[in-house]
């Protein structure tokens, strides 16, 4: 299903395009600076560093390795039963988080805090950053060089479905107790970590990527 969920996902973009709608990020500064009284992701800058940056790309990369770790050993395991359900819960949840994009649009912090062109130079990595980097933004419409990169940019911050996914993936690992459930699960604490750190998100964004979780629960358990 990955092929129809990248699917999906690149038409959202195209539906909240053409839907015009004002971007909910104020809204997402606000919740963030009310909770916290600053900016996370600018508290965070005082802490960054290319060793600490190349971590965090890469575990912000892993997100759909540690979906498909859970799913190969899950088919090997089960290919009718757990799997298949597995598979099922993990398609809702992202079509889930994208209903959430249409309902409330937004860029995230690292267009609105900060300058999305300066990115590399004031959250430099090590050896593959960059690469990774340009290799997310190309995925998400803005190839490098872009002009006008917040024109193109997915409106896909709210909830974060980083969050969500990770989270349930992490839920799975240990329910069916994987034998890769602490790689994942080491893994899946530091991407969740990454998305504010990288500046993709705010972190409220978390906290509504941690709610749909709940449903998903529920209908697993009816």
């Amino acid at each position: 299903p990955v092929p129809m969920i990248f699917i999906v996902f690149k038409e959202v973009h195209f539906v909240i395009q053409s839907m015009a709608r004002a971007d909910y990020d104020p809204v997402f500064i606000s919740i963030d600076r009310w909770i916290f009284g600053a900016d996370p992701t600018v508290w965070l800058s005082r802490f960054a560093h290319p060793a600490l940056t190349e971590v965090m790309q890469i575990s912000y990369t892993s997100y759909y390795f540690i979906m498909i770790a859970l799913g190969v050993e899950l088919y090997r395991r089960d290919p009718r039963g757990i799997f298949s359900l597995v598979i099922f819960t993990i398609t809702y949840g992202f079509f889930l988080s994208y209903l959430g994009y249409i309902l409330f649009p937004g860029v995230g912090p690292r267009f609105t805090l900060h300058d999305f062109g300066s990115l590399d130079t004031e959250l430099p990595g090590l050896f593959l950053t960059n690469f990774l980097r340009d290799a997310i933004n190309a995925g998400e419409s803005i190839p490098r060089g872009a002009p006008n990169p917040l024109a193109l940019a997915q409106r896909d911050v709210f909830p974060s479905g980083h969050t969500q996914m990770t989270l349930l993936t992490v839920c799975f690992s240990w329910k069916y107790a994987l034998r890769s459930r602490h790689v994942i699960t080491v893994l899946g604490i530091l991407l969740i970590m990454s998305t504010v750190y990288l500046r993709y998100h705010y972190v409220i964004d978390l906290a509504g990527g941690a709610v749909p979780r709940l449903p998903i629960q529920a209908l697993l358990a009816s």
